[in-house]
């Protein structure tokens, strides 16, 4: 970086919003949100060209005059797809930038859960943040950051296959996350991404085949026949009687073609 560039980052005040080339800004590997939507990106591109940009993006100055981008790299990118020489940008307090990436990605657009679940334990590791301290930082309840930080338990292969999966809820990523052994919580992730494909009525219990059929019909039939009371009958026996040899003769015909 040369010395008028390096002067010309002094300027930026901190607070205040200021319009710069997007080529003077870098991505932050540390940057929250790893999952782009393509859908959502469009739609922000058109809002964008239809109506400007309604919110700048935060940058920060690292120790060696570089502008790192903390929060907007969705804004960031639908400007550059736009054609777009500059951005409305705002400079921020470099000590605790991932906080601050954080809370605007959580306020804007809800990240993914596995994007949300890795950033939320990025603070906890590095600021030793109780649950309790970081439920306020996001503005969420205790026991749903305990729920959030549960799905880190999930192995390094689910977490990057659910990242771009916007069907899945934390909800039920969390019941596979509470899967100890790998290779049930494997299979778990599996059969839960194979009924996200399913129409309800697959999901269900799968039918009988042929043979399972006749049995259960025959068991069925077996135990009707045994509950009956002949003597019990009175009048009506004649007609339990002659539907009773019709069914034997049944039986007859259907044995004698398998003898034949």
């Amino acid at each position: 970086m040369t010395a008028e560039t390096k002067e010309t980052t002094k300027a930026y005040k901190k607070g205040k919003i200021h319009d710069i080339s997007l080529d003077l800004l870098h991505r932050d590997v540390h940057q929250p949100r790893k999952h782009f939507d393509q859908d959502e990106h469009e739609a922000l591109k058109k809002s964008i060209a239809d109506k400007g940009l309604l919110y700048p993006v935060l940058f920060r100055v690292d120790e060696n005059d570089n502008l790192i981008l903390v929060s907007g790299e969705r804004r960031l990118k639908a400007c550059r797809d736009l054609g777009k020489e500059t951005i409305s940008a705002m400079r921020v307090d470099s000590d605790r930038y991932d906080e601050i990436a954080l809370i605007d990605n959580i306020q804007r657009v809800e990240l993914s859960p596995i994007d949300e679940a890795e950033a939320v334990n990025n603070l906890k590791v590095k600021y030793g943040h109780s649950q309790e301290q970081l439920g306020n930082l996001v503005g969420k309840a205790q026991n749903t950051v305990s729920d959030i930080l549960a799905l880190m338990k999930l192995s390094d292969e689910i977490r990057e296959d659910a990242r771009c999966r916007k069907e899945l809820s934390r909800g039920a990523l969390l019941m596979v996350a509470r899967i100890n052994r790998a290779t049930s919580q494997k299979k778990a992730y599996d059969a839960l991404i194979a009924s996200l494909g399913m129409p309800r009525k697959e999901i269900k219990r799968p039918r009988l085949t042929i043979t399972k059929k006749a049995i259960t019909s025959t068991d069925n039939t077996l135990k009707c026949i045994k509950s009956i009371d002949l003597q019990a009958l009175g009048d009506d026996r004649d007609v339990v009687v002659s539907k009773l040899q019709e069914l034997m003769q049944e039986i007859q015909n259907k044995l004698s073609s398998i003898e034949g």
